[in-house]
């Protein structure tokens, strides 16, 4: 949702290429993004099960070709049950070594990301605390 509300008050109507779950594309949708592999706006990380080579060539790709690169989270590891599975900041990885360029992550630790949420929580910072 956040990232989705950043990118839209960035480029309203924008495009992505998107590699994340429903949620992420359900958000980007929402906020009047298209979805697409043709010269979009911005190519669009999140956490998802569907990842492969062709994905990673893809998104590498279009970010040399002038894509930019969002992240929607640094965390390179996360918890599923007792192990520890890839999370957000590991699946950007192949792709920014394959393109040569970082991606600019939109959670955690972002203070756009924390601004935004206070903003929608109506509060303060000093009315409120992070967890996680």
């Amino acid at each position: 949702l956040a990232t989705a509300r950043f990118l839209a008050s960035q480029k309203p109507d924008g495009s992505a290429y998107v590699i994340g779950d429903a949620g992420l594309y359900s958000a980007l949708y929402n906020v009047g993004f298209t979805v697409n592999d043709v010269n979009p706006d911005y190519v669009v990380v999140g956490e998802t099960r569907n990842y492969n080579f062709e994905v990673i060539e893809t998104a590498a790709r279009l970010v040399q070709n002038g894509a930019r690169f969002i992240g929607c989270c640094a965390d390179e590891t996360d918890r599923l049950e007792k192990e520890l599975v890839p999370a957000c900041g590991s699946l950007v990885k192949p792709i920014e070594v394959a393109s040569g360029k970082k991606p600019y992550f939109l959670g955690k630790p972002n203070p756009l990301i924390m601004k935004q949420a206070l903003s929608m929580l109506e509060t303060k910072p000093d009315e409120s605390v992070l967890i996680g």
